[in-house]
């Protein structure tokens, strides 16, 4: 499996032509992350951003939830 991309070098590609990128939050229940993955798959198909990121909890809180979202 390839790496992913860095940003930088996305945005480079781009040339500075506009484009939407997407950050989600990690949730806090299991049954946020099901709710969470389906929204997402939506959400890349509907938006095709050009990169999404997964927030990292303030102070780690949700550091681990956030590794496994990404």
């Amino acid at each position: 499996m390839a790496p992913d991309p860095k940003i930088i070098d996305l945005l480079n590609e781009r040339g500075g032509a506009h484009f939407t990128s997407l950050e989600f939050f990690p949730p806090r229940t299991e049954e946020g992350v099901r709710n969470l993955h389906g929204r997402m798959d939506r959400m890349l198909t509907n938006a095709k951003p050009l990169f999404t990121d997964v927030t990292w909890g303030a102070g780690g809180s949700t550091a681990e939830l956030s590794l496994r979202l990404a």
